[in-house]
């Protein structure tokens, strides 16, 4: 199994469900998010995380830095809304500069805080998740698409990272229409990568960074009281890969049903669903592009 830290950052409008897949991927996280703002992980994960309301990109360092001396004891953490946090940020260097004659001064302060949290979580013992707003390219100027932050940050964040996926929708995949891109043709207008080589070998990838980190060779864990869930899941996605593609509902429909006769909550039975149906296409898919050459 892998064991090397991963940095990831996706990209995308809001209410594409970046959230609340950081919530079922990493429940032993901890997640960097302003209030109110993983109230999806109670509502639709059904677990309440482990969260700090932390207003500076400078700030979230110091704790990483502190964190990290003391032992980590997360398997992740994950920056909620970082373009939120990196344009609360940018906002107090701008006032401190308000009569600065440097008009670039507050530009320049704000790529050295940003440019040491690249830093800082480059080198964790752990995975960084950095989910951002999206900004359309700017091909006139020679600019493509990415995560929504200022200035050279649009280029030099994604930089750092070995993954780096943007949202979208696919209507007919139900019930989760989710899902991630990661299209490296040089003509695609927007910043994509990944580095495990999941997301260039798919291009479209159901949106479950756990299950995607998985097929990646990495562990990542359950939450606690939860790790029969693996167990399912691969009993499900086993199944699933054997019967056809066209038996997936039916299977899935089948063990829910089971699970919940079981007295296990409906959120956590649909949270293993997803996982296995999931499992399950990524498989397929990868097995498929594996099977020829070009």
């Amino acid at each position: 199994m892998r064991t090397i830290p991963l940095c990831i950052l996706t990209y995308g409008v809001s209410g594409a469900g970046k959230t609340t897949d950081n919530g079922y991927s990493f429940p032993n996280a901890l997640y960097i998010a302003a209030r109110g703002a993983l109230l999806p992980l109670n509502h639709v994960c059904g677990y309440e995380p482990t969260q700090m309301d932390i207003n500076y990109l400078d700030d979230v360092t110091k704790l990483l830095l502190k964190l990290e001396k003391e032992g980590m004891k997360f398997d992740a953490v994950v920056c909620d809304d970082f373009s939120y946090l990196a344009e609360r940020t940018f906002e107090r260097i701008a006032k401190k500069h308000i009569n600065n004659r440097n008009k670039f001064a507050k530009f320049d302060e704000m790529n050295a805080i940003a440019l040491e949290f690249r830093y800082t979580a480059r080198n964790l013992s752990t995975h960084v998740v950095l989910n951002c707003w999206e900004r359309e390219p700017k091909l006139e100027h020679g600019k493509k698409g990415g995560p929504a932050l200022t200035g050279r940050l649009v280029e030099a964040i994604p930089a750092l990272c070995d993954i780096v996926y943007r949202t979208g929708f696919e209507p007919l995949r139900k019930p989760w229409t989710g899902i991630y891109k990661c299209d490296q043709d040089q003509g695609s207008p927007y910043i994509m990568k990944d580095r495990t080589k999941v997301g260039t070998t798919l291009g479209v990838i159901p949106m479950n960074l756990g299950e995607i980190l998985r097929a990646a060779g990495y562990t990542i864990s359950r939450l606690k009281g939860l790790e029969w869930q693996e167990e399912v899941v691969e009993k499900v996605a086993q199944q699933m890969l054997q019967n056809g593609g066209s038996q997936d509902v039916q299977i899935a429909n089948s063990f829910y049903q089971n699970l919940l006769t079981q007295k296990i909550d409906h959120k956590i039975a649909a949270w293993t669903m997803r996982d296995a149906l999931d499992r399950a296409v990524i498989r397929r898919g990868l097995a498929a592009a594996q099977s020829t050459f070009i």
